[in-house]
Formats: structure tokens, sequence, C-alpha cells
């Protein structure tokens, strides 16, 4: 019989003996030939059953990561907070923006798919804007050595955190369509994937007071929402709600009653922000606004706001600090007329984070320097 390490082609790892050896070898009975078969056929099954150390999976992944695709497809539909992203790894940098999961799926990673409940006009079928594929958080990382500050949670600045942006390389357009920015523009780091509206309207103060409006709306504070016109009149909202209207007279504007009381919808609420941004201009959102006297007070949703010559308004949108108390900022605008795409600028290709040194002035590229003497608040008003 043939020892269990030989073959007819000769020992493991040696070459086939001679035809002469071959001859030499001793003749096998039926009985031992067919032992030999059957141990044969255990040790290839007992082989087939233990993969290699290493081995891959058909798919090319090892079995962790295999593990780890399926993950997404058993997960609880909701998605992570943006805030809880931040408080991981704030400086992580996020995946390409509108990557899918196994499942197609926007990943939940790259902060993709905003929530209507947050930012209403996403559920609006009347309103034409870019599509929306990730947040500002995603999109842009904090520099090296810098965390996002913590903001409190319903606040306007983490609101403003996650706002919905558009893809890559999107224009800036104006109200009519009409390219402002072409897509690639150096100094364009994102834009707000928001409608820029029918009219001339929404122009650089203006932004600011939908923005803010925006949030007091998907707040559910819609007796905080007020706003000043240039002839110091107040326009609550609460008063639109109860079917008064905005008519002109001369250079002013007076609230008339056209209508009854009823609970408004946000298409009640979108046309009662385009009457007020017909009347608002920068020096009255100034009048209505209150000053940050501290710089060290600096906080997503304070806005540099210049009301000399055709005035302007630069709303920061993120803000990131070092240990040592250095901090960044993430800042948006609108330029005046016409009214265009809100979105975030940026010093050219290398960064969208601006240093925030006071007393030094910030500086951008298509405006007047700000001073931290032109720094502003909105805060939510109660009316009676």
């Amino acid at each position: 019989m043939l020892p269990l390490d030989a073959s007819p082609y000769g020992l493991a790892g040696q070459r086939s003996p001679s035809p002469l050896a071959r001859n030499s070898w001793p003749i096998v009975d039926r009985p031992a030939l067919r032992a030999l078969g059957v141990l044969g056929f255990l040790l290839l099954v007992d082989c087939r059953h233990q993969p290699k150390a290493g081995a891959e999976t058909a798919n090319g992944s090892d079995t962790s990561s295999a593990s780890a695709l399926v993950a997404p497809s058993v997960a609880p539909s909701a998605s992570p907070s943006p805030e809880a992203g931040a408080s991981a790894n704030p400086s992580a940098t996020p995946p390409t923006a509108g990557a899918a999961d196994a499942g197609g799926s926007p990943s939940s990673a790259s902060g993709s798919a905003p929530d209507p409940r947050k930012y209403r006009w996403l559920g609006a079928e009347n309103l034409k804007f870019p599509k929306a594929v990730d947040s500002l958080e995603a999109r842009f990382p904090t520099p090296p050595g810098y965390q996002r500050v913590a903001n409190a949670p319903g606040s306007f600045a983490e609101w403003l955190r996650g706002l919905p942006l558009a893809a890559e390389d999107t224009p800036v357009v104006n109200n009519t369509g009409d390219t402002v920015f072409k897509a690639g523009d150096d100094y364009v780091a994102a834009v707000v994937a928001i409608d820029v509206g029918a009219g001339d309207l929404q122009q650089s103060s203006d932004a600011i007071v939908r923005l803010n409006a925006e949030w007091l709306w998907a707040s559910d504070k819609q007796d905080a929402i007020s706003y000043r016109s240039a002839s110091k009149l107040d326009m609550p909202f609460s008063r639109w709600a109860k079917g008064q209207r905005l008519i002109a007279s001369g250079p002013n504007v007076f609230w008339v009653v056209k209508g009854k009381p009823k609970d408004p919808t946000y298409d009640d609420f979108r046309q009662y922000i385009d009457a007020v941004m017909l009347w608002t201009n920068s020096v009255s959102l100034a009048t209505r606004a209150t000053r940050v006297t501290d710089p060290k007070d600096l906080t997503a949703g304070d806005f540099f706001l210049q009301t000399r010559g055709k005035g302007h308004a630069l709303l920061v949108l993120d803000v990131a600090q070092k240990p040592t108390g250095e901090r960044v900022a993430l800042l948006g605008q609108a330029q005046q007329s016409p009214a265009q795409s809100f979105h975030v600028i940026r010093l050219g290709r290398e960064t969208a984070w601006f240093s925030m040194r006071p007393p030094n002035p910030v500086l951008t590229r298509r405006s007047d320097e700000f001073s931290w003497d032109e720094l502003e608040r909105l805060e939510p008003k109660k009316e009676d």
C-alpha cells in the first residue's frame, strides 16, 4: 500500500518519478484502493470548509467589511444628527457629496438629504431651487486643530450648520435664471439649495431676513417672526395670519384688512416673506437688529451689516475654534440687485474658512471690508 503522502505523480513538492520507478511500485489490492479513496474524499471536504487565513469574500472584501456593507440595510431609517457627527470627529473629511450607500440612498455620513421639516422650502413643489445633496457641516470640515463650537439645540446657529447645499460647481444665478458667477468660480465655495424667488427681492440683507424667518417658521415660532420696513413699520407675521396685508402709500407702507384670520400654510408664509423683502433694506434691518458689542460673543447667525453706500450684509454660517482661542468662520452672502443665489464664499480655492481676529476687519474679495463695529444679531421678537 502506498504511503499517505504519495501519489501516482510523486511526493508532494517533488518531481514525478521515472517510468522505471513507477513500474517498480507494489501492486495495490482493491480494498486498500477503496480505503485510500475514502480517505482522500474526507481530506478534500475538510479543506473546502477551512478558508485560508486572510482570504477575501467574492466581492473583494474581508468578512468585517462585508458586515459593514450590510449594516445600512438593517439600521434604523433615521439619520444621525449633524451634531453627533461633529462631536465624534469634526475635522474628518466627509465622503464625496451625494455618495450613496449599498442601498443606493445618499450616505448619512456625508450629511446628505437635509430634513424638509427643518428646511421647509425643500417640500414646496411650487419653488425652483437646485437639488440639495448635502449639508454645510458635511461639505466643510474644519481646518486642522480646530473644532466646531457647540451650538444650543434648536438655535439659529444649529439650524444654519445644517443648511442644505447644492451640488459642487453649481453656478450662482439671479431671479431670472441668468448666471451671475459661473460654476467653479474661485470665490464661490458652495450654493445654498434655496430658491431666489421670482422677483428682484432676495438681495443682500433680505437673504438674512429670509433665512431667519425660515428658521423661526420651521421651529414653530410664528409669533416671533417680525421685521421692520424702511419707514420703521413693524411687520409681524401674526398680522398677516389675521388677514391683514401690506399696502403702499407713496414711500410708506400700511397694514389693511384684506381677509379673515386662518391657520397659515407655508405658502402663506412665503407670500408674507416676499411682501416683507419688498420693504426692507440694510438700514431697516439695522433698526431691527441688536449690536454685538463683544467680538468674543460671535456665533453663527450673527451678521456684518454695512449701511453705507449701497449697503451689504455678510452672514456668519458656522464657527470653529482652537484650544488656544483662535477662531475661523464660514460666511455667506447674496449680492445686491439683482436678487441671486445665497452662497458660501471663500478666499480662493484654498479654503472657505475665514480667520476671525478682532479688531482686524474681515476682508472679502467682492465687498468692502467689514468692521467689528458692524456686527449685528436678530433676536426673535414676541409681538403683542
